[in-house]
């Protein structure tokens, strides 16, 4: 999550099961209040996960991407977001990626 001052941290949330294992899974439920100018990324694994490196140097090296991105555009953003991620040939997963960004109305 980044704030609107621009700061960025992941956000702690319970884990679930995996999607599409069991049709009658329970998911667990979350709510987070975003303030106008709060950007949400949500993404998969395969975005952090390498093999050889650590997943929470992993997600903090994503949290200081999510900080110095510039959101004025967001598929800019996406963009600066994958992109170490589209660089490096040890990938082994796919990856998904959703942000959300809490706007003023007009």
């Amino acid at each position: 999550m980044r704030l609107p001052d621009g700061a960025a941290r992941p956000v702690a949330v319970p884990p679930g099961p995996l999607l599409g294992i069991d049709p009658d899974a329970v998911f667990p439920v979350t709510e987070i209040p975003l303030t106008t100018g709060t950007l949400l990324v949500l993404y998969t694994d395969g975005l952090v996960e390498s093999p050889g490196t650590d997943l929470d140097d992993s997600i903090a090296q994503i949290a200081d991407r999510v900080a110095a991105a510039d959101d004025r555009d967001l598929d800019l953003f996406i963009d600066t977001l994958l992109g170490k991620a589209a660089t490096t040939g040890q990938r082994t997963d796919d990856i998904a990626l959703l942000v959300l960004q809490h706007a003023s109305r007009p």
